[in-house]
């Protein structure tokens, strides 16, 4: 009966949210789940691509992008707290030989496409690199590289992060859960810690890795902070409305 309530309380809160904001639209398909493969972060550390040690001057992009990644950016360091002593005691708990090789951990704790979408180069212990978010580079990266334009990229498969309908779809399926991977009740009793996600709030949080310039503004879209905490809301409400339906329709009998 609880279950049914909040369901209920649920589906007012979205529909309200979608009568002031719009429906969310449909999501593109995130990285880890699309049909590319994924050549890894190496593809991207060059000195000349995004591995530079100072942003580069008189330059659209940084230059910078993965050391700063790899040296600010807490997604780098997702994939080793899968070592911490309290991952060991969640995996024991769940009855896993370990956190670092399950996929229950690896799909939000690591890039982790399917096996036959991993280039030579690809190494899982990277953590959330690169492709990731941006998707995997097998078909974009001679586009990027040859610095094309940033519809080449898209149409190559590039994930559309600047859309911010795509980029709070991509950031929710980890930080609250979707269909294909959630942080079930099972595994928060297991010792995992809740989630809370606030779109406007993280995306403050994380590192800067671009640069709003003239050229930025020409090529991708703008969005205020309420608009980003808004969308980020909206598509909140709707995953963990999805992920409630599941679990209400697994307890039902048969």
């Amino acid at each position: 009966m609880g279950g049914t309530k909040a369901l209920g309380l649920r589906l007012v809160a979205v529909a309200a949210l979608t009568v002031l904001l719009g429906s969310a639209g449909s999501a593109q398909t995130i990285p880890q789940f699309a049909d590319a493969t994924h050549l890894g972060v190496t593809s991207c550390a060059g000195s000349t691509c995004h591995g530079a040690l100072e942003p580069f001057r008189n330059s659209n992009v940084l230059q910078n992008e993965y050391v700063t990644w790899s040296q600010k950016d807490k997604h780098s360091k997702a994939y080793k707290v899968l070592f911490d002593e309290r991952a060991v005691r969640i995996a024991k708990n769940l009855g896993l030989p370990n956190a670092h090789t399950a996929d229950m951990c690896l799909n939000c704790h690591a890039n982790n496409p399917a096996q036959n979408h991993r280039g030579r180069q690809f190494q899982v212990s990277d953590g959330v690199g690169c492709e990731a978010c941006h998707g995997g580079a097998e078909r974009w990266i001679a586009s990027h590289s040859a610095k094309s334009s940033y519809g080449a990229d898209l149409k190559n498969g590039l994930y559309p992060t600047a859309d911010l309908r795509q980029r709070a779809a991509l950031c929710v399926s980890c930080h609250v859960g979707s269909t294909d991977k959630f942080a079930t009740h099972r595994i928060m009793g297991a010792g995992h810690p809740r989630l809370s996600f606030e779109l406007d709030t993280f995306l403050a949080l994380e590192p800067v890795h671009y640069r709003i310039d003239e050229h930025y503004r020409e090529s991708k879209p703008a969005y205020t902070k309420t608009q980003a905490w808004s969308r980020g809301q909206l598509l909140a409400a709707e995953a963990q409305l999805r992920n409630l339906e599941g679990r209400l329709a697994r307890s039902q009998p048969p």
